[in-house]
């Protein structure tokens, strides 16, 4: 599950970073890994309706 600590750790880098990061860490990763990655998994965990 990928999260951030946004907008607080703008003192760090900017959104634009933060997400290009994200996207070259999964840049391997399958469509599905990405979705469970994403969205799914926190989905699943905290109950969320998407």
């Amino acid at each position: 599950m990928m999260e951030s600590n946004f907008p607080p750790d703008k003192q760090t880098c900017g959104y634009g970073v933060l997400w290009n990061a994200f996207k070259r860490i999964t840049a391997n990763c399958s469509a599905a890994e990405k979705a469970a990655l994403y969205r799914g998994t926190a989905a699943r965990v905290y109950r969320l309706a998407i």
